[in-house]
């Protein structure tokens, strides 16, 4: 008689997040092949169409950096940003059905839909990217790791605030309208079409408090050699973003009775 083996907690977490990833895929972006296309090419059309406005109105660089390329490093970033985090505090509601079973807990979703969101990031960059460097664009980014590390901070401060989005959402399910009029206005003050450089000195205080300006800003000290910015900050960024982090796993974890009830 073969004695059926325990499947440790992880492995059962893993099994989860997959199953929640295929149907998530699936309930996202349709059954056909298009539906992934659509994933993709929304950001990418996006991007190229404020490109060619900026080309257009005669901006053809920013600090010998190519126009196109600059706004790109700023757009890419921000729609991350703002996507990841109401994915993310939608994530329990969205699949509230499924905590009847034992195997589910409030806290896969949430993994399930910050890999969807980190995955597509990754692959619009590479697309476009790749894209721009078969047009002849000098795209190798000059620190990469430096680039990896922005990012990864931006991770980290989306999936805190997600978290606290979600636990808000529990309690006042507006919340993510509210959110979504906060990052309105985000993207113009936020870096995304400009960068420090561009703005007189006396004024940079008016931006400093903001932690996506500065992700944006090391993003593109990261990326260009040309440009060195003088607001960027890692110890701010840093701590924001693990801060971010703390404050949405207690705040999770103190709620985590609300999500199955």
């Amino acid at each position: 008689m073969i004695k059926a083996q325990k499947r440790t907690s992880f492995q059962i977490m893993t099994s989860t997040v997959h199953a929640l990833l295929m149907r998530e895929l699936k309930t996202r972006f349709g059954a056909n092949r298009l539906g992934y296309f659509w994933a993709i090419a929304e950001p990418v059309a996006q991007a190229s169409v404020m490109a060619l406005i900026f080309t257009l109105l005669g901006r053809t660089s920013v600090s010998g950096i190519p126009i196109a390329l600059f706004l790109f490093t700023g757009i890419l970033p921000f729609k991350f940003f703002g996507k990841l985090i109401p994915q993310v505090g939608a994530a329990v509601s969205a699949n509230k059905a499924l905590f009847t079973y034992r195997q589910v807990t409030a806290i896969d979703p949430i993994i399930t839909r910050a890999l969807i969101e980190t995955v597509t990031f990754i692959i619009v960059y590479i697309v476009i990217l790749g894209t721009m460097a078969w047009l002849g664009f000098d795209v190798l980014p000059d620190d990469l790791l430096a680039l990896f590390a922005a990012c990864f901070l931006l991770l980290t401060m989306a999936v805190g605030i997600g978290l606290l989005l979600c636990c808000a959402i529990t309690y006042w399910p507006d919340a993510g309208k509210l959110f979504a009029m906060v990052m309105s206005p985000m993207f113009f003050i936020s870096g995304v079409l400009y960068c420090a450089t561009m703005i007189p000195e006396q004024y940079w205080y008016l931006f400093s408090w903001n932690p996506i300006f500065h992700i944006i800003e090391l993003s593109r000290d990261a990326f260009f050699t040309s440009y060195k910015t003088p607001i960027g900050d890692w110890y701010f960024v840093s701590f924001v973003a693990l801060s971010s982090l703390s404050l949405g796993l207690m705040a999770f974890r103190i709620n985590r009775y609300r999500f199955i009830n």
